[in-house]
């Protein structure tokens, strides 16, 4: 007599896809912590004169989960804005929803909204720089400890 299971296949399928939703939910857990140090690293760390505070006001971040984004954080902390016409945690936003669709699996888009970001960084200034170094070593060793 041969053995009978006493499961079926869905049975499986199912456990193993609680499992990959929890571990799922646990990067992004990770990602959300990292990338609040991200922000705040960048906004504190940023050696440039931001006259209209627009530019540290811009950076914020998403996640996304193949291609949607599952949780962000744009909010004003820099001090002295100059009132203006701009809304620099909307150009910050806008941004990282307009490259959300481009990734699959899980990632973590740290941006500096305002336009000349990438400018003010070719001038040898740090915008994002200090927040992209302290990813690079965050994420992995926290998703090491996660296994």
């Amino acid at each position: 007599m041969g053995l009978v299971p006493k499961f079926r296949m869905s049975d499986i399928d199912a456990v193993l896809k609680k499992a990959e939703e929890d571990y799922s939910r646990k990067v992004v857990r990770v990602l959300s912590f990292v990338g609040e140090k991200c922000i705040n690293k960048a906004k504190e760390d940023g050696n440039y004169q931001d006259q209209t505070a627009n530019l540290r006001n811009s950076i914020g971040f998403i996640i996304v989960v193949d291609g949607k984004v599952v949780t962000e954080d744009f909010h004003l902390t820099a001090k002295g804005m100059v009132p203006s016409n701009e809304n620099p945690l909307q150009y910050g936003r806008d941004l990282a929803y307009q490259v959300a669709p481009k990734f699959r699996g899980v990632a973590l888009v740290v941006v500096a909204g305002m336009k000349y970001g990438a400018y003010v960084e070719s001038k040898g200034r740090v915008v994002l720089t200090s927040a992209e170094q302290l990813a690079k070593i965050q994420v992995p060793l926290l998703l090491k400890q996660l296994r």
